[in-house]
């Protein structure tokens, strides 16, 4: 009986042991790359003049209400009612234009961002999988995700950069 139990127990066992083959490891540090890659620079730079846009049109509004409050403050005691209310809503139909582009422009940068950052992210991910191939590994992780990095491991920041030209 003891003897069935070990038998059977080393050939449950066998599997594991067998399929503990070495595995290559790679690890890479995408954020340091990206952050050398020529279209992350031109990517920020497109991003930039997209904010400038918003925020030079922002600060006319906010300039015209600023100057159409300031005059209603200083008018509205000899202002004929019909008028004043009239003025009232003229504010807060500007101040809902401000709103309505603060919210349009932040929508915009980030759906400018995810289309600028697809083509840059595909082309990171390619490297990676070459470099992966080309040096026979398992697994290539990403190193901000890590939390411990054994001896069994390889930083393949430089082979991916080599990849991309960098």
């Amino acid at each position: 009986m003891k003897r069935t139990f070990l038998i059977l127990c080393a050939a449950m066992l066998f599997p594991i042991f067998a399929g503990a083959q070495s595995h290559k490891i790679g690890i890479v540090d995408s954020q340091k790359v990206l952050s050398e890659m020529p279209e992350m620079k031109s990517m920020q730079a497109e991003l930039d003049n997209l904010a400038k846009k918003y925020e030079d049109t922002l600060v006319q509004l906010q300039k015209e209400f600023q100057t159409k409050y300031q005059d209603f403050v200083k008018e509205q005691e000899t202002m004929v009612e019909s008028i004043k209310s009239r003025k009232q809503q003229e504010l807060e139909d500007l101040s809902k234009r401000i709103q309505d582009l603060n919210n349009v422009a932040q929508q915009d940068m980030q759906k400018k961002q995810v289309e600028l950052f697809a083509p840059i992210q595909t082309k990171l991910r390619e490297a990676i999988n070459k470099v992966g191939n080309d040096g026979g590994f398992t697994y290539i992780m990403d190193a901000s995700q890590m939390l411990y990095v054994g001896s069994g491991s390889e930083d393949v920041t430089s082979l991916v950069k080599s990849k991309l030209g960098l």
